[in-house]
């Protein structure tokens, strides 16, 4: 590649440093050798300790590559495995465009509780006296949190949300969470407070198994007080998980 050329961010180039997330969640670093044109990428099949990444034909791998701009995720299917000598290779086919994936704008604690997500369709055709009675929530799944911030929470999901999609959440946030965040939540009627949010799809990639997947869920339309009321709640989630280390040890 010529020293001297400008690449977009969003494209992936020979002698780019490429991790790849396999569908059982692994992690490996490898290196772009070649491209065919504006086609397939070879790339070369890691190993650790002697022991190469177990990879097939027409499996799906996540190529994550990295620019100045931050980080970015492409969908790739390999095409062929070959062999140079001693050297295994692979031929990826890329399936989508390479998704930014947003640098952390927050601190993020992990903590699990429930969620809801809910699909929004606008039900525009029917007669309604609001314009809010016009969308309507069908729900989804109810999933695991990984970590959360003021800016968005980390999911386990059992399905695979596109990139950019919007859905409704309702954080299942526990009785402790009223006190925080106050005004913000919705106590149900068995008195488990639930946040609900409104949020889009920054991230969506295998974790562990093939049919569970690191979804990162980033908020919008956030009001000052809701940002504050989940500060709040991170601080004192936080506090009470150091609390309770120091008692174990």
């Amino acid at each position: 590649m010529d020293g001297n050329q400008i690449i977009d961010d969003d494209v992936i180039v020979v002698g780019d440093k490429v991790d790849l997330v396999t569908q059982s969640g692994a992690v490996y670093r490898t290196m772009i050798e070649d491209r065919l044109g504006n086609g397939p990428y070879l790339a070369g099949i890691p190993h650790r300790k002697g022991v190469h990444m177990f990879v097939a034909q027409d499996d799906d791998i996540y190529v994550v590559f990295y620019r100045e701009s931050g980080r970015y995720i492409a969908h790739m299917k390999v095409i062929a495995l070959e062999k140079r000598g001693e050297i295994r290779y692979m031929w990826l086919a890329q399936k989508s465009m390479a998704q930014k994936n947003q640098r952390r704008e927050a601190f993020r604690l992990p903590v699990n509780f429930n969620v809801q997500i809910f699909e929004l369709v606008d039900d525009s055709e029917k007669e309604t006296k609001t314009a809010s009675e016009k969308v309507k929530a069908i729900a989804l799944e109810l999933v695991s949190s990984r970590d959360l911030s003021v800016t968005g929470v980390a999911l386990l999901t059992g399905r695979q949300y596109e990139l950019g999609e919007r859905y409704l959440l309702g954080l299942h946030l526990g009785l402790t969470s009223a006190n925080v965040i106050s005004s913000t939540v919705v106590t149900n009627s068995d008195k488990a407070s639930v946040l609900n949010l409104t949020a889009t799809v920054k991230r969506c990639i295998p974790w562990r198994t093939g049919t569970t997947f690191n979804t990162g869920m980033h908020f919008i339309g956030l009001t000052e007080a809701m940002s504050d009321g989940i500060a709040r709640y991170v601080l004192t989630e936080q506090q009470r998980q150091i609390k309770r280390r120091t008692r174990l040890l």
